[in-house]
C-alpha cells in the first residue's frame, strides 16, 4: 500500500556564499569608514560653515572667527573660537565661547584719532550698514576731552606691537578722567545664537552632514 504521508528534507546552499558574504562585511566595513570619515569632516568643515553664516549677516570678518591653517599661519587675537567635539555622528556637539566685541571687529572708522580734528565715529555692526556709534568735536568744545561726559571718542590702548590694536572706543562719564566706559557691541556666540543667523546655521549643518555623509558613503561603496 502507497503511503499516505510523506516527509524529507532540502539543503539549500546559496551559490557563491563566500563571495557574497564578504561583499556584505566589505559593505559594512565601508559604512563604518564613511562615519567615521563624516565625523573628521564635521570636525573640520563645521565652523567654517558657521563663520560664512555670522560673516553673511554682521560685518565681522571671517578670519577672526575660524584662525588662519598651515604651516605658515600666524596666530591672532580672534574674536572666540568654535571647536567640534564627538567621536560618532550621534555626539557631536559643537561649543563656541567669545568676549564682547569692540566696534574695531566691525570695520570701524576712523581706527585712529585724526590729530586735533574733529571726527564721526562710524562702523558695520550688520553687513553692509554704517552706523554712526561716537562723534569727537574740537578741543573745548561740548563733547571734548574737557567736558563732564563725552559721546564715544578714540582712546589710546598704549599697545605699539604691530598687529595691536592701538585705540578704541571710550565714553567719558564725568570730569575724573579715570570715569570712562568701553563701547561694545557683540560677542561671537551672540551673533552665532540670533534670530537672523541661528536658523540658517542649523540648516546649514544638517545639509552639511547629509552631504557629506552621501559622499563619503558613495566612495567607500564605489559609487560614482
Amino acid at each position: 500500500m502507497a503511503k499516505s504521508y510523506h516527509k524529507g528534507s532540502w539543503n539549500i546552499k546559496l551559490r557563491d556564499f563566500e563571495k557574497l558574504k564578504g561583499s556584505i562585511e566589505a559593505v559594512s566595513e565601508g559604512t563604518k569608514k564613511a562615519l567615521r570619515n563624516t565625523v573628521s569632516d564635521l570636525h573640520a568643515r563645521a565652523p567654517g560653515w558657521i563663520a560664512t553664516e555670522v560673516t553673511g549677516v554682521y560685518g565681522i570678518k571671517k578670519s577672526e572667527i575660524t584662525p588662519s591653517r598651515g604651516k605658515n599661519a600666524k596666530p591672532k587675537k580672534m574674536a572666540g573660537y568654535i571647536k567640534v567635539k564627538g567621536e560618532t555622528v550621534e555626539s557631536i556637539t559643537i561649543l563656541y565661547e567669545g568676549r564682547l566685541l569692540t566696534p574695531v571687529h566691525f570695520s570701524m572708522t576712523p581706527k585712529t584719532a585724526p590729530k586735533g580734528k574733529k571726527y564721526t565715529l562710524k562702523a558695520k555692526i550688520k553687513k553692509g550698514q554704517s552706523e554712526i556709534i561716537g562723534r569727537y568735536y574740537n578741543t573745548r568744545t561740548p563733547g571734548g576731552p574737557f567736558s563732564k561726559r563725552s559721546h564715544n571718542i578714540l582712546m589710546g590702548t598704549g599697545a605699539k606691537t604691530e598687529g595691536k590694536v592701538g585705540a578704541i572706543p571710550f565714553q567719558r562719564m564725568s570730569e575724573n578722567r579715570k570715569d570712562i566706559k568701553k563701547l561694545t557691541t557683540l560677542s561671537m556666540p551672540q551673533m552665532i545664537t540670533s534670530d537672523l543667523v541661528a536658523p540658517a546655521i542649523r540648516e546649514k549643518l544638517n545639509q552639511g552632514l547629509a552631504d557629506r555623509l552621501e559622499h563619503n558613503m558613495r566612495r567607500q561603496l564605489g559609487i560614482k
